[in-house]
């Protein structure tokens, strides 16, 4: 008898353990977030060519251009794909956010350093300081040799919850 009086006190231990443990997990724990994930997905493809022209500013790729719009709690990210023709000298891809060039940190300026090649570029980045509202988005191009463009390129705009 004492043998399983002994069974059934372990029993009642481990099943008053486990309901404690799952109301613990059911009202303490923080539960993962439903929500994240993509919400918005915006795109533009261009086949045409660009060239870079000789001046000091960016010059951006309006016909990549997407509007978006960024809701409370998202972050965005971008993803911009192109084959570059390069000739000689550097060439510069700068992100255009809103019709301002971001050359200052924490925004990356990519500067591809080569010389009579055909390269696939794809340049990523994910931004969790973009505003709530209404925005633009586009790269901006330049570099010190006007035989230097770019064709063939994508430009991919998502939002989501991390």
């Amino acid at each position: 008898m004492s043998k399983s009086s002994g069974l059934a006190v372990l029993a009642l231990l481990v099943g008053v353990s486990a309901l404690g443990l799952g109301a613990y997990q059911m009202f303490f724990v923080t539960p993962t977030n439903m929500k994240s994930g993509i919400k918005n997905t915006w795109y533009s493809f261009d086949t045409d060519s660009k060239y870079a022209e000789i001046t000091p500013y960016i010059i951006p790729v309006d016909s990549l251009l997407i509007n978006f719009t960024v809701k409370s709690g998202e972050s965005v990210y971008l993803h911009f794909n192109t084959m570059l023709h390069i000739e000689s000298e550097n060439f510069i891809f700068v992100l255009v956010l809103d019709s301002v060039d971001l050359l200052n940190s924490p925004y990356p300026t990519w500067l591809i350093k080569q010389t009579n090649s055909t390269l696939s570029v794809s340049l990523q980045l994910s931004l969790d300081t973009v505003s709530v509202g209404a925005h633009n988005v586009t790269m901006g191009i330049t570099s010190r040799n006007t035989a230097n463009y770019i064709s063939s390129s994508s430009l991919l705009v998502q939002t989501y919850i991390p």
